[in-house]
């Protein structure tokens, strides 16, 4: 199994590219050393556009944030949507956001299309668990999990100042853990997976599945810009008291702690680290799946495990994606080596 130990930063690469592209918006940023965006850029993502549309819009913003800081493009670190080949820079098929981005040879069309750039990829949350230790809330933390719930649910696991990624680079699939064997269908195929539960696209579907043609009318009088129902719009009903909205929301909430406490036996983490959007407009989730923990998982890690809420919000991608290119990043036979030891 492929692990990452965590090494200390060389600076002399200071200022990084980076970007950061996920189901909803990609993002494009220069960081500083210590985490600081010195200019950033963003565009929203389409399953209808193709894989040189996305490269272009890649190209684009990543153009735009070096020439306001006056810098040059030589190398740049992405954070994107997984599962993807650490090594190759392919992107297999999301299940959350297939369109272009399903087989994309991303690392290689990037490069190509800034001129020979040094281009390295690594899936959203394994950067996203990098950023936390280094500039959140799991700074001098050797055993922590980090969590996502947004337009897709991922995690990566940190064990031993080590990041776990699996023989292809692939772990920390915790979204397609399956909770609920009869529950909705996922974009992977299976049943009741944890992102067919408690992602904002699914929190849409199931509500707009209960609440019929009616649904953006009935979540919220001023439904997301993009004319579709969100999951930020059921949230919206929730607090509206809508009935249908808090059954749907109080589901994903039991099938979070449940992850939660399934996370807690599994790693024995010190942390369980939550992000994401769908989590940040849901905070009970996070008091509810600390709760099902101190509960629930075995002894004595229901004594040790906290839950905490990330502290890099939609940072944390564009974070990581600057930290691979600043920490000896190397290409493995096996995949993308991020310092340390294979």
């Amino acid at each position: 199994m492929m692990t990452t130990r965590m090494q200390r930063l060389n600076p002399d690469g200071w200022p990084a590219l980076a970007l950061d592209i996920g189901g909803t918006w990609c993002r494009a940023a220069v960081v500083g050393e210590d985490g600081t965006l010195l200019a950033r850029a963003k565009s929203r993502t389409f399953p209808e556009r193709s894989g040189p549309e996305i490269v272009e819009d890649c190209r684009s913003l990543i153009a735009k944030v070096a020439a306001e800081v006056g810098i040059g493009i030589t190398d740049v670190g992405v954070s994107v949507t997984g599962p993807v080949n650490p090594q190759s820079g392919v992107i297999y098929s999301p299940p959350n956001a297939q369109g272009g981005l399903a087989g994309l040879p991303l690392r290689t069309e990037l490069s190509r299309r800034l001129d020979g750039a040094q281009v390295l990829v690594v899936k959203d949350t394994n950067a996203a668990a990098l950023a936390e230790q280094q500039f959140g809330v799991a700074r001098g933390v050797r055993d922590f999990v980090y969590l996502t719930i947004s337009t897709g649910i991922g995690g990566a696991a940190v064990i031993q100042d080590r990041l776990i990624l699996g023989v292809d680079g692939c772990a920390g699939e915790i979204g397609h853990v399956s909770v609920d064997p009869n529950g909705p269908v996922c974009g992977c195929g299976r049943r009741g997976c944890l992102e067919s539960i408690a992602s904002g696209p699914a929190l849409a579907r199931r509500y707009s599945a209960a609440r019929g043609a009616g649904a953006i009318d009935n979540a919220s009088a001023s439904a997301s810009a993009s004319g579709n129902l969100e999951g930020v719009d059921v949230s919206r009903a929730a607090n509206e008291g809508d009935a249908v909205a808090l059954e749907i929301l109080d589901s994903a909430r039991a099938a979070i702690a449940s992850a939660a406490v399934d996370i807690a036996n599994l790693y024995n983490p010190a942390l369980i680290v939550i992000g994401g959007s769908v989590a940040r407009a849901n905070p009970e989730w996070l008091t509810s799946a600390g709760d099902a923990v101190d509960r629930l998982a075995l002894s004595p890690t229901r004594e040790t495990t906290q839950v905490v809420a990330s502290g890099l919000d939609d940072d944390a991608g564009l974070l990581g994606a600057a930290l691979i290119l600043q920490s000896g990043a190397a290409q493995t036979a096996h995949g993308t080596r991020i310092g340390g030891e294979n």
